[in-house]
């Protein structure tokens, strides 16, 4: 009996590859999530150290104000670029157990492949120790066994 090789070889790499691409491309998306806070988190501080001034002539007091209210729309910025940061590491997670999904699929393939390889050379091997023992049998020899005693 021929060995067979496993067919889906090819598409078992080819998953793994693309498994990994995923991966590396959450790994980058977790990177600018992190980058991203770290963002928002600088904005917010520079906003909290800006003070109003306690006596101003009315022009500093509308320029503070004013700055304020800038570092605050960079603020609020920052926090949309931050959920839309953490939006892309959940779409990447999700593409991940994708991949990976696919990937096992195969490899159950592969694994289900070796174990019936494996149980017909089982039953290549045995037919042809049946085989030994029938032709022997009627050859009038003793069997294999009453040998070795």
């Amino acid at each position: 009996m021929a060995k067979k090789k496993f067919r889906l070889a090819t598409v078992l790499r080819a998953r793994q590859a693309k498994e990994d691409a995923v991966r590396g491309e959450v790994l980058a998306a977790r990177a600018a999530l992190r980058e991203a806070e770290l963002e928002a988190e600088r904005a917010g501080e520079t906003l909290r150290g800006r003070q109003l001034p306690a006596e101003a002539v009315a022009r500093s007091y509308v320029a503070a104000i004013s700055a304020r209210q800038a570092l605050a729309g960079e603020l609020s910025a920052a926090h949309r670029v931050t959920e839309a940061a953490q939006e892309a590491v959940a779409a990447k997670l999700r593409e991940y157990t994708e991949a990976s999904a696919a990937r096992r699929a195969v490899e159950k393939l592969k694994e289900r492949h070796a174990a019936e390889r494996a149980a017909a050379e089982l039953a290549e091997d045995q037919q042809l120790v049946d085989e030994l023992a029938t032709t022997r049998r009627s050859r009038g020899k003793p069997p294999m066994e009453s040998e070795q005693e």
